[in-house]
């Protein structure tokens, strides 16, 4: 993931009142002037600024924060010392001692109230799950952070929030929500300002616009963040800038003047502490070595790029250098370690995406837009209550004789309330339509991201296959001929296998040619094949007269049902009835999971049963969940009509 371990600039450590400068001098001089009571931030401070130079110093200014804050029983300085401890130990490689104090830290603040504090343990947390590669878990902990700060009037949290989920998604492929986000950062950034976050939020920007193949465009930004860099003297951004640059001229085919401008960076980054920008500068000359048939140096570089990834257990990191590594080596004709390295590509790319965290990224935007829309109502409905209070105070003092003021009082208390009222309807019928699209934007990601996984997965196998397929011939009757031809096989078996298997996610085959009945009989048929699940599925007799678009919309439905029932039940069997009554399809769905309530099901987090209900709308149905002593049994009626 490149730009995966842009570290501590997106974090924020402090209140918005105590803006941080950290400089150690002044502030060790500062302590001298304090009370032992009053000397809790300035030491957290001071830990900071040593946690990526030296950790010893850091963890003995943190630990002596800690007890002034449990002596004087400074509940939101014991909060704070927990977050720049695992700061600590995320600067110095110890990601579980890291999360522990993350953990620790939100309890108390969730404990305590303080819900500021809460936000700010949410992005420290979704850093730590982006540097392990779980994207879906660290953008859920980042839209949990936005919802607080966008509350707030602090500018520097609103930017960081926001750089951090422009940065998810620039790693997802979705350029133009990562632009979105990454310009809103940097407009909070430039109002603030901050030198540093400004040369931050440029790179971000430079390397969409670089997606976006729009290198003029990115060249100018990153001569601008240079500028400042230079000003600075802050060389870890200047080596960003040198690697932007290359990258832009590496894609204009410019070989020569991209490896001086990497080496340079390189150079730059051989210095610093912090060894995630050495490991990203390897991997990125490596596979240009690989593109221009530098096959043994881009060995090397991947090699020395996997061992600092290994180092810092940076998961997602491993994902471009193995397959860089694995290309090399195949071309240089050792199918061994090439082999094994595509093994493990392939292993780490299905440990770290599966089917369902595009849905799952889908639902935390929606989630995060719907609660931002009901914070909105409850802020506007709190403002009615508000207003019906003063005006009845109004009208009780006024009762003792003023009856025109009275009368003028009530008439304005009414438009007042009726206008309120409009605004509530307004925004509840924004959020409903802003549901209604999100749940349509869900199919449209979910094909997007089928099409990048067809590129970056079964892309880069095939690309392997034909380098290799490519050196066959020379010694046809050699023992090493015949294995590479089983392992070409392998390969092309392999992505065969992958092919099918998106397709089938994308639309049953039986759907295609037959419609929903002959899809459902299909879903029966995989899922009693697993030996684990007993699918009984029934079918009266009847005309089904959907239109095709209409079938589809019930078979997500059933599909939503049958997988959540999978998902998140410990179930053995499912029975799953359809017939034709008066014209209206029932569709019966039991299970003999747990079972849940119909409270649980309308507080759940996810949008399912939002899609579900969103769908059955769309063909004039309804979802209804039946009492049930054992399991879950729910019934959903809609029209059988074209």
């Amino acid at each position: 993931m490149k730009l995966c371990l842009l570290l501590l600039f997106f974090l924020t450590f402090f209140e918005a009142n105590a803006q941080v400068h950290l400089y150690p001098d002044s502030l060790l001089q500062n302590l001298q002037t304090l009370e032992e009571k009053d000397q809790v931030l300035d030491l957290l401070r001071i830990a900071f600024y040593y946690a990526q130079e030296n950790t010893d110093s850091a963890l003995n200014y943190v630990n002596k924060a800690e007890q002034i804050s449990i002596k004087y029983q400074d509940t939101l300085g014991e909060i704070i010392t927990y977050r720049i401890k695992g700061v600590v130990f995320f600067e110095s490689n110890r990601p579980d001692s890291t999360i522990w104090y993350y953990r620790k830290g939100r309890a108390l603040a969730e404990l305590a109230g303080q819900d500021l504090q809460l936000a700010h343990f949410d992005n420290n947390i979704g850093m730590y799950y982006w540097n392990k590669g779980l994207l879906t878990e660290a953008l859920g902990h980042f839209y949990e952070a936005k919802k607080a700060y966008d509350l707030e009037e602090n500018l520097y949290d609103k930017a960081m929030v926001s750089n951090n989920i422009g940065l998810i998604y620039q790693s997802l492929g979705d350029f133009e929500k990562a632009l979105t986000y990454g310009e809103e950062a940097h407009d909070l950034r430039r109002a603030i300002p901050d030198s540093i976050d400004i040369m931050t939020s440029l790179g971000n920007l430079a390397f969409i616009y670089t997606e976006l193949e729009e290198y003029d465009k990115s060249d100018s930004i990153l001569f601008e963040s240079l500028k400042i860099s230079d000003a600075l003297d802050y060389d870890i951004e200047k080596s960003k800038s040198y690697s932007g640059l290359a990258g832009n001229l590496e894609r204009q085919k410019k070989f020569k003047e991209a490896e001086s401008l990497y080496l340079q960076a390189i150079a730059l980054s051989k210095e610093f502490v912090n060894q995630s920008h050495l490991m990203n500068r390897y991997a990125e000359l490596a596979n240009l070595y690989l593109k221009t048939g530098r096959f043994e140096e881009a060995a090397q570089l991947a090699d020395l790029s996997l061992l600092i990834s290994d180092s810092l257990q940076v998961k997602s990191a491993n994902s471009s250098a193995l397959m860089t590594f694995a290309l090399s080596k195949i071309a240089l004709r050792d199918q061994e370690e090439g082999f094994k390295a595509l093994e493990d590509y392939n292993k780490l790319t299905d440990s770290i995406f599966n089917a369902q965290k595009a849905t799952s990224l889908s639902e935390m935007e929606v989630r995060y837009e719907t609660e931002k829309k009901e914070q909105l109502i409850a802020l506007q409905e709190a403002d009615i209550a508000q207003q019906r209070a003063i005006n009845r105070m109004q009208l009780f003092i006024s009762a003792g004789g003023f009856i025109l003021i009275l009368l003028v009082g009530g008439l304005w208390y009414n438009r007042s309330r009726y206008r309120k009222q409009l605004e509530i309807q307004d925004l509840k019928a924004a959020e409903e339509k802003n549901r209604l699209k999100a749940v349509i934007e869900a199919e449209e990601k979910e094909r997007s991201r089928i099409a990048r996984e067809l590129h970056d997965g079964l892309g880069q196998s095939l690309t392997a296959a034909k380098i290799f397929v490519g050196s066959l011939g020379k010694n046809p009757d050699s023992e090493d001929e015949q294995r590479s031809k089983e392992k070409s096989m392998g390969l092309l078996s392999h992505s065969i296998q992958e092919v099918r298997q998106i397709s089938h996610n994308l639309m049953p085959k039986k759907f295609e040619g037959q419609g929903l009945l002959q899809a459902l009989e299909e879903m029966e048929e995989l899922i009693n094949k697993t030996h684990q699940i007993d699918f009984r599925l029934t079918l009266a007799s009847f005309v089904l007269r959907l239109k095709k678009e209409n079938q589809v919309h019930l078979y997500r439905i059933i599909q939503e049902l049958v997988n959540n029932g999978l998902k998140h039940g410990d179930i053995s069997q499912i029975e799953l009835s359809i017939q034709e009554n008066n014209q209206t399809l029932s569709i019966n769905y039991r299970d003999n999971g747990p079972g849940f309530s119909e409270k649980e099901l309308h507080n759940s987090t996810g949008i399912g049963w939002q899609n579900m209900t969103t769908r059955a709308g769309f063909l004039g149905g309804t979802i209804k969940l039946n009492p049930s002593d054992q399991g879950a049994d729910l019934l959903v009626t809609v029209p059988n009509s074209s």
